[in-house]
C-alpha cells in the first residue's frame, strides 16, 4: 500500500503505542490463533493414528463412511472460513480508511456547530441589545 493514509490534518501515529499495538496483537491474536491451529492439527493426527491402528474389514469401511460424511462438513466450514477471512480483511480495509473520513466528518460538524453559534447569536442579539439598554437606563436613574 504506497499511498499516503494521513491526510495533513491527522497527526503521525505515536511509534510507541504503534509498538504496543502490534505486540497486543502478536501475544492476543495470533499466538492464541497459532496454538488453537496447531492443536486441532494435533488432535487430527492423533485421531488418524489411532484409526490407522485399526485393521479389521469393519473398521476401515467405517473409516471410509465418516470420511464420506466429514467432507460436505469441511466444505461448508472453507465457506464460513473464507466468509470470515473476507470480512476481517474488509474491517482491515475499514479500519485504514476510517480516521480520514471521520475527520472529515469531524471537520464538516465544526463548520455547523459554528454557523450555528453564528445564528443563534444573530437571532438573540436584539433581545439582547434591548435588555442591555433597559439595564443601562436602569443604572442610570439609580445614580
Amino acid at each position: 500500500m504506497s499511498e499516503d493514509v494521513h491526510s495533513p490534518f491527522t497527526p503521525e501515529p505515536n511509534p510507541l503505542t504503534q509498538r504496543k499495538h502490534r505486540k497486543e496483537v502478536l501475544w492476543q491474536i495470533t499466538a492464541p490463533l497459532v496454538i488453537g491451529a496447531l492443536l486441532v492439527l494435533a488432535a487430527g493426527v492423533g485421531v488418524v493414528y489411532a484409526g490407522a491402528s485399526n485393521t479389521g474389514p469393519v473398521d476401515r469401511l467405517a473409516s471410509i463412511s465418516i470420511i464420506w460424511l466429514i467432507i460436505p462438513m469441511m466444505v461448508v466450514a472453507l465457506i464460513f472460513l473464507a466468509v470470515t477471512v473476507a470480512l476481517a480483511y474488509g474491517l482491515m480495509r475499514l479500519n485504514d480508511l476510517l480516521p480520514i473520513y471521520s475527520r472529515q466528518l469531524q471537520d464538516l460538524f465544526v463548520v455547523i456547530e459554528a454557523r450555528v453559534k453564528r445564528a443563534a447569536d444573530a437571532a438573540v442579539e436584539p433581545a439582547l441589545r434591548v435588555r442591555s439598554a433597559a439595564a443601562g437606563l436602569r443604572a442610570f436613574r439609580r445614580k
